[in-house]
């Protein structure tokens, strides 16, 4: 990591717990040293002997940092600052990611491919326990970083068909979400993943301007509500070479 001429300090007198006085100061140098990339960040050990303190506030703060994205880890290599390439952390919200990589200073942008109302197919119907005639709401996105696709989302939601989001208004929301609980008071609290290595079909490689078979990683979310209602699916597709996942197990 970047030396820096005046390295900040914490304050011992302060009511403020020493790993978020640690964590903040750290988000504040990684924000200095943006576009400094493949260096490792500082050890535990080296941060231990930098704050004078024990090992248990600086691991509290590298977890904290990892978990909200501002690094990562990898194993027998080190922790390293997010910046090139996107890491998603575990507690990232429904629909957060734009505003995510924008808030780690990278040129984010969303583009709505297609709003509309489709019957769903014999898959659809089963995953959503919903009949053939029963439209969804489908929204297409794609999410470019530095003007390049990186993902291709498929939105499918049951909502009422007085919910009509135009193009511009969900580029702007940056997630159907936002707009879905202010306009029809609609949480979507909870999403249950299952994520998987694919090859592109066809028209994956077309949206996302890749070779035909190319390796996508690909996440399919169940949405739920706040009462724990099944209400729409989503279909995300990521050009694997370009992004990561990020999360943590206990034993």
């Amino acid at each position: 990591m970047t030396k820096h001429a005046l390295k900040l300090t914490i304050d011992r007198q302060s009511a403020v717990p020493l790993y978020k006085q640690i964590k903040e100061i750290l988000i504040k140098e990684l924000q200095a040293a943006a576009g400094e990339t493949g260096r490792p960040f500082s050890t535990e050990h080296e941060l231990v002997e930098r704050f004078h303190v024990s090992r248990a506030p600086v691991r509290q703060a590298l977890k904290e940092l990892a978990n909200e994205g501002y690094v990562y880890r990898e194993r027998a290599k080190g922790t390293f600052p997010v910046q090139e390439m996107p890491v998603r952390p575990p507690g990232l919200e429904l629909g957060g990611l734009v505003g995510f990589l924008r808030d780690q200073g990278m040129d984010c942008k969303s583009k709505i491919l297609s709003v509309d109302w489709v019957l769903p197919t014999e898959n659809l119907c089963e995953i959503l326990r919903i009949e053939p005639n029963d439209k969804a709401l489908r929204i297409s996105r794609l999410i470019m970083l530095k003007g390049k696709p990186l993902v291709w989302a498929q939105t499918y939601l049951l909502v009422p068909e007085d919910f009509q989001p135009g193009k511009r208004e969900l580029e702007e929301a940056e997630s159907v979400f936002v707009l879905l609980e202010r306009e029809q008071g609609i949480l979507i609290s909870r999403g249950d993943h299952q994520i998987y290595a694919s090859g592109a079909s066809q028209m994956v490689a077309e949206v996302l301007d890749i070779k035909d078979s190319e390796p996508v990683l690909i996440t399919e979310t169940k949405l739920y509500t706040r009462n724990d209602r099944l209400i729409g699916w989503r279909k995300a597709v990521h050009i694997a070479d370009d992004y990561k996942l990020s999360f943590s197990v206990n034993r």
